[in-house]
């Protein structure tokens, strides 16, 4: 039944309620938090290998080089240094670059949605009241979004436009 739900495109209200979750993302009212742990491992949708080797492979390949070339003792003050440089600077970037991996890939379509959900690892936050969340897999998000951003459902085709009537080549001719 499960693999049934992901390769059925979602319905009229499951678009809505997508379209809904995007708003509230580009508007900051829903916050996403991550487990780092679950959502950054292999089989994850957004985990990327090399972010996750290159910065410690780097450092220790460099200082068994100077291990050699140099000195064991200035090739380990090497490796100590950039180990403790990566844990201070480097993972705090790494982890902002999975949060915006992750918000780019829940919005890029339902089906990445729901599938980043069913892996888990995700926590959307209602960013006006903070004790209102809801944790993939085992909540649901579409709920969530219904109870608290569906203002975010109704297409605002409605509202009349500022622009006058005129195309842009008339605009530049009055102008110029």
């Amino acid at each position: 039944m499960l693999n049934n739900k992901k390769n059925t495109k979602p319905n009229k209200a499951e678009q809505l309620m997508y379209k809904a979750l995007n708003r509230a993302i580009q508007a900051d009212d829903l916050r996403i938090y991550l487990d780092y742990g679950k959502i950054n491992r292999p089989g994850s949708p957004v985990y990327d290998p090399w972010e996750n080797l290159l910065p410690i492979l780097t450092p220790v390949i460099i200082g068994l080089i100077l291990i050699l070339s140099a000195g064991v003792l200035f090739g380990l003050m090497f490796i100590i240094a950039m180990l403790m440089i990566y844990t201070s600077y480097f993972k705090k970037k790494l982890y902002h670059r999975l949060i915006e991996r992750t918000k780019a890939y829940i919005t890029s379509g339902y089906e990445h949605c729901q599938e980043l959900w069913d892996f888990g690892g995700l926590v959307f936050v209602n960013a006006h009241n903070k004790k209102q969340g809801c944790v993939a897999p085992e909540g649901d998000w579409k709920d969530f979004v219904v109870q608290h951003f569906s203002d975010y459902m109704t297409d605002n085709n409605n509202q009349p436009e500022t622009s006058t009537d005129e195309t842009p080549a008339e605009t530049e001719t009055k102008t110029a």
